[in-house]
């Protein structure tokens, strides 16, 4: 007997497209683990507000990094199959770490040194920005996510 789920699986998937969904999965749920349940979690569990953000940015950093090796992985394996948003949202969720990691980071790092925490602020709101547009572009790429394949 064959359960309801099992019956929907596409049983014909190539190896390739099961990769692709396996590094979109692991991707997008680190990226929602670390923006939606351990980075707050740490801000509300250390009081002290620099540490938290010293344990939290390396987190951010790993991410950055390896969003976007998982994230030219999968667009490497499926941009044939993607349509114009899926595409769009590809680039945004590679992209906007990057940005975080290369130009954001440096420069909050720089001006926390210097202690004008007033600018550090907004950059970090500008990084939140980008984390969460990174969170919603996975959440629309797993969404949009599909087999072109025949179910068996």
């Amino acid at each position: 007997m064959v359960c309801a789920a099992t019956r929907s699986l596409p049983l014909a998937m190539p190896n390739k497209d099961r990769f692709a969904r396996l590094l979109l999965a692991a991707w997008a749920g680190g990226m929602w683990t670390v923006c939606v349940l351990v980075v707050p979690a740490l801000f509300h569990l250390i009081t002290n507000k620099t540490h938290a953000g010293n344990v939290a940015a390396p987190l951010f950093d790993a991410q950055s990094v390896l969003g976007a090796v998982f994230g030219v992985l999968y667009g490497w394996l499926q941009w044939h199959r993607l349509d114009a948003w899926s595409r769009r949202c590809l680039l945004i969720a590679v992209c906007a770490p990057l940005v975080f990691f290369a130009a954001l980071r440096p420069w909050m790092n720089a001006l926390r040194t210097a202690g004008e925490m007033t600018r550090f602020a907004q950059l970090h709101s500008v990084a939140g920005m980008l984390f969460l547009m990174t969170c919603v572009a996975l959440v629309v790429l797993v969404w949009r996510a599909e087999s072109t394949h025949p179910v068996a």
